[in-house]
C-alpha cells in the first residue's frame, strides 16, 4: 500500500509525495495526531484549531478528486505496525523537512520497507554550493496535483475519515477568535492579496505594528503549517515581479524574494550553533510575578504590553515587535528565556521549531557573543510614533494625551488610569545586564550602544 504521511504539509498543489504516489495507483492520504506531539510544551489549542482548518479544507480537496483523507490519533509507529499487519507490505512517501521524519526513517528501515522522501537535500552540501542548491530548488517546476485520488475501500480500525472524532481531541491552551484560519485554499487567497495589491508598501512598514498587519504578506502560517509551498511564493512573486512596470513595485517585490529565499536556507541548513551555556546558568533567580506580568501584557511599559495582548489576541506580530518582547523578558528582565520561549511558541500561530529556536537563541545570547538589548520605549516612539497600536491593545491609555503615550507614568494623572507603573527602570536595567553579559563573555570593551535598540529583521522574516 502507498502511505501519503501529512505532517507540516497540509495541501495538495506542490505536494510531491502525492502527486508522485497517485502516479502509482491506490494510495493512502493520512494524517495521524500523536498525543505526544499535542502535549509538548510548545504546542497549544491555537496551532491545533489551525492545523484541524487545513485538514478540513485539504480533505475537501482529496474528496474532490474521488478520494478520501484518513486520520488516526495513536503514536506513529503504532500506526505503522497496524498498517504493516493489514497490508503485508507499505510504501511511505513523505517530505524531507517533515516533523515526523527520523521516526519514519528509523521504523521503515528496522522493518525493510520502502521510504520516498522528497525535498531539497542539501544538509551535506558545502556552504559554497547551498545558496546556489537552494535556488535550483526553488526554481523546479511546481508539482502538479492530481486528478483522481484512489483510495482502498477497506482499511484498518485504527484510521477513521469522520472529522467530528478530530474536534473532541484536546489541546491546552485557549483557541482564538481573530487569529488567521487555516486551509490551503486560504493560503492562496492571501498571497493573491499581497502580489495584487498589499505588497505596495511592504519596505516602508514592515516594522511599523498596525500598517505591518496589512503591508506584510501575512504568509507565515500558511508557510509554517504547509498549506502553500515557498516554492509556490517565490514562483508566483517572480512572475509578478517581471510584470511590474514601476521600479519602486519592484523594489517591494525584490526585497520579499530575498526573505523567501533566505527562510529556505535557515530552515534548510539546520545550521549547529556554539552554545554560550554560560547566559543560562547565570540568569538563576527566578521572577515568577515579572514573568506573568509579561505574559498578560502588564509590565508597565506600554508597547511590551500592548505587543503582548496583540499576539494573545491574534497569534501574529512583526519581527520588530517580536524581538522586542523577547529581548525584554530575556535580556532587561535577565530571566532565563527557556519558559518564555515555550510560552511564545504556544502563542505565535506561525510556530516552526527550528527558525522559532533559531530567533530566540539570537536575541538572547545563547548561540551568538552578542546580546540583542533593546530599549522599547525609545523604539516605540520610532515605530508607532502616534501610539495608535498602543491604543488599540492598552485601552486604559486609550484616551490620554499624545506626549504621554509611550511614557504614561510622566502624566500628572497617571495614577488614576487604572494602568501599572513600569516593573522596572528600562534603562538602568538594560545597562546592568550589558555589564552582565560583557563580563560573562570576558569582552575587554563593552559592547555599548552597538547592540541596543536595533529593529532589524532577520532574513526569514516575511
Amino acid at each position: 500500500m502507498n502511505i501519503i504521511l501529512f505532517d507540516r504539509d497540509l495541501r495538495i498543489f506542490d505536494h510531491q509525495p502525492i502527486a508522485e504516489a497517485a502516479k502509482l495507483g491506490e494510495i493512502l492520504p493520512l494524517y495521524i495526531i500523536e498525543p505526544s506531539q499535542w502535549e509538548d510544551a510548545a504546542y497549544s489549542v491555537r496551532h491545533f484549531q489551525f492545523v484541524v482548518e487545513s485538514l478540513e479544507d485539504l480533505s475537501d480537496q482529496i474528496e474532490g478528486r474521488g478520494g478520501k483523507l484518513f486520520f488516526s490519533i495513536e503514536e506513529l509507529r503504532e500506526v505503522l505496525e497496524k498498517l504493516l499487519e493489514a497490508y503485508e507490505s507499505i510504501n511511505v512517501f513523505i517530505h524531507r523537512d517533515a516533523r515526523i521524519l527520523k521516526k519514519v526513517t528509523g521504523w521503515m528501515e528496522k522493518n525493510q520497507q520502502r521510504l520516498f522522501i522528497y525535498g531539497a537535500e542539501i544538509d551535506q552540501v558545502s556552504a559554497k554550493a547551498f545558496k546556489k542548491q537552494v535556488q535550483l530548488y526553488l526554481d523546479v517546476p511546481l508539482a502538479e496535483a492530481p486528478e483522481r485520488i484512489h483510495v482502498p475501500e477497506e482499511t484498518p480500525s485504527i484510521l477513521f475519515t469522520d472529522m467530528k472524532k478530530i474536534h473532541h481531541f484536546r489541546v491546552k491552551g485557549k483557541r482564538i477568535r481573530f487569529g488567521q484560519q487555516g486551509g490551503e485554499s486560504r493560503a492562496l487567497e492571501t498571497l493573491d492579496s499581497f502580489l495584487e495589491e498589499r505588497f505596495a508598501n511592504y519596505i516602508g512598514n514592515q516594522h511599523k505594528p498596525l500598517p505591518s498587519s496589512f503591508s506584510s504578506s501575512r504568509l507565515s502560517a500558511y508557510i509554517s503549517w504547509g498549506n502553500i509551498s515557498v516554492r509556490t511564493i517565490f514562483q508566483r512573486t517572480t512572475e509578478k515581479l517581471q510584470l511590474c512596470g514601476k521600479d519602486e513595485e519592484r523594489v517591494q517585490l525584490e526585497a520579499f524574494l530575498s526573505k523567501i529565499t533566505a527562510r529556505v536556507r535557515t530552515a534548510c541548513h539546520h545550521l549547529e550553533y556554539e552554545q554560550n551555556e554560560d547566559v543560562s546558568i547565570v540568569k538563576k533567580d527566578w521572577n515568577e510575578e515579572w514573568f506573568q506580568r509579561w505574559i498578560e501584557g502588564r509590565t508597565g511599559v506600554p508597547v511590551i504590553d500592548a505587543a503582548m495582548r496583540c499576539l494573545v489576541k491574534t497569534g501574529w506580530l512583526n519581527y520588530t515587535l517580536r524581538e522586542m518582547v523577547t529581548s525584554f523578558i530575556a535580556n532587561t528582565l535577565w530571566l532565563d528565556g527557556q519558559k518564555p520561549s515555550a510560552v511564545l511558541a504556544q502563542l505565535y500561530l506561525d510556530y516552526d521549531p527550528g527558525l522559532h529556536d533559531f530567533y530566540v537563541q539570537q536575541i538572547t545570547g545563547l548561540s551568538t557573543k552578542r546580546l540583542k538589548i533593546i530599549n522599547p520605549i525609545k523604539v516605540s516612539k520610532q515605530i508607532d510614533p502616534e501610539g495608535a497600536f498602543i491604543r488599540r491593545y492598552v485601552t486604559e491609555l486609550e484616551k490620554i494625551p499624545g506626549e504621554y503615550i509611550h511614557e504614561p507614568w510622566l502624566y500628572p494623572a497617571f495614577y488614576q488610569l487604572g494602568y501599572p507603573p513600569p516593573i522596572i527602570d528600562v534603562l538602568k536595567a538594560n545597562k546592568l545586564a550589558r555589564q552582565k553579559f560583557d563580563r560573562l563573555t570576558k569582552q575587554d570593551k563593552p559592547s555599548g550602544k552597538k547592540g541596543e535598540d536595533e529593529t532589524g529583521q532577520l532574513s526569514f522574516d516575511i
